[in-house]
């Protein structure tokens, strides 16, 4: 078992702590999805749980002879061996590798495989050594429909315990059975998978409205009745003043007041244990939000596509046509290698073809989300790394930024210290200050939160514009694409 009790940690002091007092186990062959917004420290629990780094406040248990295997979101991309130097020699990694669809590429250098190979040698890398949990930063990540599947698969039946951040909705309701939701430095536990998490939290703020509506309810009552029961006091001690000649009647209005301002006394108090033990009132945080701005686009059809033709090492796609229909979103789906973010770099003009054309309309303007995230100079704050020029476009920004839930001084924060999915969210944001009426986006969904990208999937079924896409999320690309392009 991997047992933690009271971890807390502060990556900047400017910023205050990302988590404090977080208490989490997994156990033997349990599967437990870390989720929450980006830049809420799930990458840094991993870490502290997997003994990379160390935190002032709590500890790490485990069980004697417990194995821990880690696999970083930003594993070592640059290798500039063979793969089969940077996966090693071990008796299992054949079968891995074959369950992955690397052997043929042993051979190959590992700098001109694509994101999503890289991803599944590391992940191969990782599993030949057979740990007891398995502590995975976003796996799905790069990996191909085929490769996701195969994963969903192997993380429901392997016999390791499980703890993997995870944003892929439709693995996680297929996989766990807990979800831990890490968010404003707070670790709360909910049963079941994605959708399950989701009705659990309507269920619990349902339910936590209703005691706060309760609890104000009676506030107000004692409220009015102390303040009743005062005045009653002061009407009694009042009449007591001018009854000097009732000898009787003076003690006996005195002695009531006294009774009823008891009574507006004990009302009080009840009313400040009320008020020390109230329910906090609940509050749907607001929801991610983005709207892409849209130059008009004239043409029916802004792109096409003739007879394209692009080969390396061996063929990736050969007399290749489509044409971009204006409004239409186009999921660009194939196995990893299979030359998706190739032809991206094509429709750009950054690669060349070997043979066949491309025509863009005139009126085409092309905003382009490349699939690496670490373009972004580290040195520089968000707000600087966007380089808004006028105090119009500096507000256009924030409004973006806060839209992603990128909010307050969040935008003084050093690009270095950010998150993969906060530097994904300010890419995003820096590809939105041109407004493009095509966007073509490779992999936009990876590294985004959950509330982000739903955001970023209501906004594209609203955009007026084209989008070209790649994604190997399920959801995203059932719930967005109008067609498919499978290479």
């Amino acid at each position: 078992m991997l047992q933690a009790t009271g971890l807390s940690y502060t990556a900047d002091l400017r910023f205050g702590p990302l988590f404090e007092d977080i208490t989490l186990s997994i156990l033997p062959g349990e599967k437990v999805a870390l989720m929450g917004p980006n830049g809420a420290g799930k990458t840094k629990l991993l870490q502290i749980l997997a003994g990379m780094i160390t935190t002032a406040q709590g500890q790490v248990i485990q069980t004697k002879k417990t194995s821990v295997g880690y696999l970083p979101q930003d594993f070592d991309f640059e290798f500039a061996g063979t793969l089969e130097e940077m996966v090693g020699d071990h008796p299992l990694l054949a079968r891995y590798l074959g369950r992955f669809g690397l052997v043929e590429k042993l051979e190959q250098r590992y700098d001109t495989l694509s994101l999503g190979e890289r991803m599944r040698a590391a992940l191969a890398k990782l599993l030949v050594t057979d740990p007891d949990i398995l502590l995975l930063d976003e796996p799905t990540n790069h990996l191909d429909l085929e490769a996701r599947i195969w994963l969903e698969e192997f993380l429901r039946r392997c016999p390791q315990g499980v703890l993997m951040v995870c944003h892929d909705r439709t693995m996680i309701n297929a996989v766990v059975s807990r979800v831990l939701d890490l968010r404003q430095g707070c670790l709360i536990e909910y049963g079941g998978g994605y959708d399950d998490m989701l009705r659990q939290k309507h269920e619990r703020f349902e339910r936590d409205r209703a005691a706060h509506a309760r609890e104000q309810a009676e506030t107000r009552r004692l409220k009015t009745a102390a303040e009743h029961s005062h005045q009653r006091a002061s009407n009694l001690v009042n009449k007591s003043k001018i009854r000097d000649y009732d000898p009787k009647g003076k003690p006996h209005y005195n002695a009531r007041a006294k009774a009823i301002e008891k009574q507006a006394k004990s009302m009080r108090t009840r009313i400040e244990h009320l008020n020390r033990k109230a329910t906090e009132k609940p509050f749907l945080p607001k929801d991610a939000a983005l709207e892409f701005p849209s130059r008009p686009l004239r043409s029916d059809y802004p792109l096409a596509v003739r007879k394209l033709t692009k080969s390396y090492t061996g063929p990736l796609f050969d007399g290749l046509n489509f044409n971009l229909e204006k409004g239409y979103r186009t999921a660009l789906i194939g196995a990893n290698g299979s030359g998706k973010t190739t032809l991206m770099r094509i429709l750009l003009g950054q690669e060349s073809p070997d043979s066949g054309e491309i025509v863009w309309s005139p009126d085409a303007v092309v905003g382009y989300l490349s699939q690496s995230r670490g373009l972004l100079p580290h040195d520089l704050t968000v707000l600087e790394a966007l380089d808004p020029i006028t105090p119009e476009e500096e507000k256009f920004a924030r409004t973006l930024l806060g839209r992603l839930l990128f909010r307050g001084d969040a935008v003084h924060k050093p690009v270095g210290v950010l998150s993969v999915g906060e530097r994904t969210k300010v890419e995003l944001t820096k590809m939105l200050l041109s407004p493009a009426n095509v966007l073509l986006l490779d992999e936009p969904t990876n590294h985004l939160d959950v509330e982000s990208l739903e955001a970023l999937e209501k906004a594209l079924l609203e955009y007026p514009g084209c989008v070209i896409f790649t994604s190997h999320d399920r959801t995203f690309v059932e719930t967005i694409a109008d067609e498919v392009i499978e290479l």
